[in-house]
């Protein structure tokens, strides 16, 4: 016959596969009905699905800003429960306006965008016609398969029933939700109209979930309370085939209202998703194949980065406005524009890389400022690499890494930012910042990552596996392995094999020996770790301090084997310190009230059965463990207890501790037990440099004694004999050299003893809640002295800089932008859209400042305008990842100005105080509360309700050229039963404000004095008040006193009130050759004529 022909081959070896997959799935789900789908098998279904997301203020205003999303639909059956959706042909209107009893557009120009995007074919199972199992394709992006979710949620409908009502448990895009199920009509025994309705906060996965927010806020992470103010529900209405059962057509309408700002329930800021599924028609198919894929997600709503589509050009415009209110001092909306700028959290990485300088050229302080407060990883990652690119000090770098690694749930790429300023410092803290972001980082992903694993493999080279590399960075990174010794376990058992090799060698020194050992201190114990703390706590030969803290890690959690061994050695044991301490801290074991050590002291006892602890010894000679504890029961709940513990370690050499500890425990409610705080300190080398001090012929006593010396015989008898009676002087002690000059020998043997005495070492170290802070050592003093005269040497220049900067004139703003409340969650919608939810607030404090002195013509200038502004901002709206965004904003804003630009000039005996008028108002204080529809290119104002529009504006004069008004509009809606009560009737404002009237240019104050000699010698002060451009707003008051008829006085004019008031006061001399008399005489002039004269005398012998 010959060889087979190749088309016939491929028949053959096609037929054989489809025979056999028929096969396979005919197998599958053997108890599955074919009641339990609508949907007829090896059949195509096509439909046209339209969705709405739009926000607004029903009851305040007909507009609305709203998205829309068209597509066709095919849905091939695969088989009863295996489905295949396709979407084609989508397209997305961005925000636009609509009215709300009806969708006609207001603005006929849209944009359309097509979601080519979601080509991909999405696969998906209803095993028992009940779970829904879904097999995206790994390239589909996760907002798009949201989306295909809501139209599978929307299209599912459950099996016939003969109940006309029911509540059911159905699987959706909110999770798992009640729903109750009414039929509406039927068809002799067949539904064709059912309704199903929801209240979505009985549905398993619709939580909300976190957004980005500022780590930096007082008032945060208040999602849970927020979320329970929203009201959310879904009613859906079906249509379906009398005959095939399929859904002919479907709609479901869903509300989410926010209920603080509604009105009975149905107005007031709130968000509407319309979902519509219209059939077309149906086709034939005849390929059962499925693949199912590697990855099986169920049809509950995804959470995504909920980006905005690049806005880099409105980011930089809110920037630039913000810096020109330097200009335009309208810094009523410098709140305002803060809370827009924080808008660039939004921006994806690259948008950010490729803005952020033209954002530090337009303001650094301001872009430094909203970079802290973004809480994205984007805006932190900036931060360290701007300033390394400044070339910053390393100071200022350490400071803002170790803060940014504080900040909770950092993603991986804060995590690696982090480590290559780590590597790249090598500081303190820089490696203690990593320590706690790599903590921080395994909370939310702790699985093996690339980055740990990047981060294990330096801290192994940098220990070199037997800790001899540079001593005092060995025992930095051995102290930051101890900090997140966990987390790093996780990742692999590499480090803590390392970390035992440098506990077992001989090599390095005893301080990097002690901190191997406390390396282990968060890391799980087993036999291997447990020998060698045994090994190193029984070599006799090993310094007290090493061996202590080697039995203070194995008792964390020893065998019944290791405490038998250590009760049966310590009677034995040769070094008293070392038996002292140990018996101590068994004793505190023993006597405990804690609640978590009752397993180790039931090893002790079981141990200690037939023999006795060691005598402890003397507590000021020898080594010690300090205890106390103490448990509380309470009614219906757990007991509580608390700890307080101390080590005190002596050398046997030394009579100073090398090494003392304190710590608190807390246990309660059954949880672990917290280390609330730990504090460490040792030290060594301290006796000489005491003996130098305080010994006998120490500096202090010696120059006690020479003082005394000299001070006996030129005080008191009596004070000289307390001295000696106090300090032990005696007089048969000889001081030949006169008291100064013998200090001044003490003070140079004292520099001498010190240079050839060994120098000190002391290290600190503070822990809270198990995590260590950081330490000092004692040369960082050397680091800190080092500052201070860097600082001082710059302190040296500040006055002369200060004397050019005031002579030149400076005028600067300086202002704090600050959110101090900030929460963002997003819950999912039925189209598989986000619903963002945010609630803010940002203060603005700040002042206008400046100051010019011209030395030369004696004239200063002074400008001090303090402001502040407050804003609080709640947004309710929709979002498509990186397509558009429809919502609804409310903005309150607060603001309060004042300030004083001032003259001061000083010539030829005049001061002159110079206040130029005002050239703008000025808001002493002023409220406002206004509504917006945000869209994704703009964000529009809601116009109030006209019906009942109450506006008033007021001026009454406050003083000359100037006005104190006050102004405001509201809306009184309580006569419309659809509007909504006060703040969401519109716009709503009240102000309090000075009103320049243009009559007055400046005030002026000034103080001249005069002395005249033509005749008598006369002096003249006159003191004058004027708004100038007015000559009747003038007020003078003028002293004058006659030196030779010895006669003062006063006159008071003031024109625009017609007063010129005016005293006369002469005093004569009326004495004869015994007395003296004297006589006063006061005349009292209205328009310089006399009205009153009062006449007294004076006289005595």
């Amino acid at each position: 016959m010959g060889p087979p022909r190749p088309a016939l081959l491929l028949l053959l070896l096609l037929a054989g596969g489809a025979s056999a997959e028929y096969q396979l799935l005919e197998n599958v789900g053997p108890s599955c009905s074919k009641d339990a789908t609508r949907f007829k098998h090896l059949r195509k279904y096509f439909y046209k699905y339209e969705a709405e997301s739009s926000s607004g203020i029903p009851g305040t205003a007909d507009s609305r800003s709203a998205t829309k999303i068209k597509c066709e639909v095919q849905v091939a059956i695969r088989d009863l429960f295996k489905f295949q959706l396709g979407t084609y042909m989508c397209v997305g209107r961005r925000s636009f306006y609509a009215h709300f009893p009806s969708s006609v557009l207001s603005h006929p120009s849209v944009t359309m965008l097509s979601l080519s995007r979601g080509r991909y074919e999405l696969r998906l199972t209803t095993p028992e016609g009940e779970q829904v199992l879904l097999y995206p394709e790994k390239e589909e992006p996760k907002h798009i398969l949201n989306i295909k979710r809501g139209i599978i949620s929307a299209l599912l409908v459950p099996p016939e029933t003969r109940e006309a009502k029911q509540v059911l448990f159905l699987d959706t895009v909110y999770g798992n939700c009640s729903s109750d199920l009414t039929v509406q009509t039927r068809t002799g025994n067949v539904a064709t109209e059912i309704s199903i309705e929801r209240n979505l906060q009985k549905c398993d996965h619709f939580k909300p979930i976190s957004t980005g927010v500022s780590p930096l806020a007082f008032v945060k992470g208040m999602i849970r309370p927020l979320s329970t103010l929203i009201s959310s529900s879904q009613s859906c209405q079906y249509t379906l085939d009398p005959k095939r059962k399929h859904v002919s057509e479907a709609t479901c309408k869903e509300q989410h209202l926010f209920l603080p700002f509604s009105y009975k329930n149905k107005y007031g800021m709130m968000a509407h998703v319309t979902q519509s599924l219209k059939f077309g028609n149906t086709s034939k198919i005849n390929s059962r194949f499925f693949g199912e894929g590697a990855e099986e997600v169920g049809l509950a709503f995804e959470s995504t980065k909920s980006t905005s589509p690049p806005k880099q050009a409105e980011v930089l415009k809110t920037l630039q406005d913000l810096e020109n209110l330097s200009v335009s001092e309208q810094n009523a909306q410098r709140a305002n524009l803060f809370s827009k700028l924080t808008e660039l959290r939004g921006l994806s990485n690259e948008a950010v890389t490729s803005l952020l300088p033209r954002l530090i050229e337009v303001s650094s302080p301001i872009t430094l400022q909203a970079l802290v407060q973004c809480g994205q990883p984007q805006c932190y990652n900036h931060i360290l690499q701007w300033l390394k690119s400044k070339e910053a000090h390393p100071l200022l770098i350490d400071i803002i890494t170790y803060l940014m690694a504080l900040i909770p749930e950092p993603p991986e790429e804060r995590v690696r930012e982090i480590f290559n300023t780590a590597k790249e410092q090598q500081s303190r803290a820089t490696l203690y910042a990593l320590s706690h972001v790599v903590n921080n980082y395994h909370k939310i992903a702790p699985q093996r990552t690339q980055i740990l694993l990047d981060i294990e493999d330096y801290l192994l080279a940098q220990i070199h596996n037997d800790c001899t590399g540079d001593k005092d960075h060995t025992y930095l990174i051995l102290r930051v392995i101890g900090n997140m010794g966990r987390t790093m376990e996780q990742v692999s058992p590499r480090l803590s094999s390392s970390v035992l090799k440098c506990i077992e060698s001989t090599e390095p020194s005893l301080l990097i020996q002690k901190a191997a050992i406390q390396a282990l201190r968060k890391m799980g114990s087993n036999e291997e770790i447990q020998e060698a703390l045994l090994q190193a706590f029984f070599d006799g030969a090993s310094p007290v301090d090493k061996r202590l803290a080697a039995y203070l890690m194995l008792m964390r959690g020893p065998s019944q084997a290791d405490v038998n061994r250590i009760v049966q050695l310590l009677p034995w044991e040769q070094n008293d310190q070392v038996k002292n301490f140990v018996a101590s801290h068994i004793a505190n074991i023993l006597n405990s009230e804690e609640l978590y050590i009752q397993d180790l002291k039931t090893l002790l006892e079981e141990a200690l059965k037939g023999s006795q602890l060691p005598t402890i010894m003397d507590f000021k000679k020898f080594s010690r463990n300090y205890h106390f504890s103490k448990s509380v029961s309470l009614l219906s709940l757990d007991p509580i207890s608390a700890k307080i513990e101390g080590n005190l370690i002596f050398d046997p050499n030394n009579y100073l501790p090398r090494e003392s500890m304190l710590k608190t425990t807390l246990t309660v409610f059954g949880f672990s037990p917290a280390d609330l705080f730990e504090i460490g300190l040792e030290g060594k080398g301290f006796e000489p440099t005491l003996e130098a001090l305080f010994g006998k012929q120490g500096f202090f006593p010696d120059s006690v004694n020479k003082a005394l010396y000299w001070v006996d015989g030129r005080v008191p008898d009596q004070v000289s004999r307390v001295l000696v009676d106090h300090f032990g002087y005696t007089k048969d002690d000889k001081h030949a050299q006169d008291m100064v000059n013998g200090i001044m020998l003490n003070v140079e043997k004292l520099i001498k003893d010190l240079k050839s005495k060994e120098v000190p070492e002391a290290r600190a170290y503070l822990r809270m809640l198990g995590e260590e802070l950081g330490f000092v050592k004692l040369n960082d003093l050397q680091f800190l002295g080092r500052l201070l005269l860097s600082g001082i040497h710059i302190l040296q220049g500040v006055p002369r800089m200060i004397g050019e900067a005031i002579s030149k004139g400076s005028k600067n703003d300086l202002f704090l932008h600050y959110i101090f409340m900030d929460t963002a969650f997003e819950l999912p919608t039925g189209a598989g859209l986000q619903l963002q939810v945010s609630s803010s607030g940002v203060i603005t404090p700040g002042m206008k400042a400046g100051v010019k002195l011209e030395v030369a013509s004696m004239q200063a200038e002074l400008v001090a305008k303090p402001s502040v502004s407050v804003e609080f901002v709640t947004n309710v709206g929709i979002i498509i990842p990186d397509f558009a965004r429809s919502g609804v904003q409310m903005n309150t804003n607060f603001f309060h100005e004042s300030g004083l630009e001032a003259r001061v000039a000083l010539k030829a005996g005049q001061l002159k105080f110079i206040v130029p008028s005002p050239k703008r108002p000025v808001k002493l204080f002023s409220g406002s509360n206004t509504l917006h529809l945000v869209s994704t290119t703009k964000t529009d104002m809601i116009l109030p309700l006209i019906e009942n529009r109450q506006t008033w504006s007021n001026c009454k004069p406050f003083f000359v050229g100037l006005n104190y008004c006050t102004s405001g509009a509201y809306t009184n809606a309580s006569s419309t039963d659809s509007a909504s009560y006060y703040p969401l009737t519109g716009e709503t404002r009240f102000e309090l404000e000075l009103q320049p009237t243009g009559e007055v240019e400046q005030y002026s104050a000034s103080a001249t004095y005069e002395l005249q000699r033509e005749h008598s010698q006369v002096d003249t002060l006159k003191f004058v008040t004027q708004a100038e451009r007015l000559e009747q707003a003038k007020a003078t008051m003028m002293f004058k006193y006659n030196r030779q008829s010895m006669t003062l006085s006063s006159g008071i004019q003031i024109p625009d009130f017609s007063v010129d008031l005016g005293t006369v006061l002469r005093v004569s001399d009326d004495s004869a050759k015994d007395k003296k008399s004297y006589k006063l005489t006061l005349d009292i002039q209205n328009n310089k004529i006399t009205e009153v004269t009062l006449t007294g005398h004076v006289s005595y012998d």
